[in-house]
């Protein structure tokens, strides 16, 4: 090889090695940070139902988010627990963590009765479908841009550059 073939295929090489390594960073949020958060949001109240007290788990093996609490409604006098959970899906064109392939896992009403297979199987099917794609969390633009993907891990998540 001569010198000019030399150079050009160690700037290649350089090129290559340098986007590799870029590409390869992440950053893990801690579940302490991602908790903090999503408490300050609650509780939360829409068309008189009232949640509060969530609780966060993660989980790398199904690459979900639980999130469980507590529910009330004034106009039902009722209340009980609810557990749904989802997938977070990062959007890099709106910079945005949106809800994929949601479930109720759990709801009860009154004296911790559960809400019957039938019902919570219908809602799954059809409700909880149409809060796929809603943004729960729009990322500052200067993060947004350069992220690539988002993984759950059991007490973090990793955000991937």
């Amino acid at each position: 090889m001569n010198k000019l073939t030399t150079r050009i295929t160690m700037s290649v090489l350089l090129t290559a090695l340098t986007s590799v390594q870029v590409h390869a960073l992440s950053l893990g949020v801690p579940k302490l940070l991602i908790d903090s958060a999503v408490s300050k949001k609650f509780p939360k109240e829409k068309y008189g139902v009232k949640l509060d007290n969530p609780v966060l788990q993660l989980s790398k093996a199904r690459q979900k988010i639980e999130l469980c609490g507590q529910w009330s409604s004034k106009l039902l006098q009722k209340g009980g627990d609810f557990c749904i959970d989802f997938e977070p899906l990062w959007n890099k064109n709106t910079g945005e963590v949106q809800i994929a392939k949601m479930q109720l896992l759990k709801l009860t009403a009154g004296d911790n009765k559960a809400l019957p297979t039938a019902v919570a199987h219908t809602l799954n099917a059809s409700l909880m479908q149409l809060l796929d794609g809603t943004p729960v969390y729009k990322m500052p633009e200067t993060v947004g841009k350069h992220l690539e993907s988002l993984d759950v891990q059991d007490s973090s998540i990793r955000l991937n550059f």
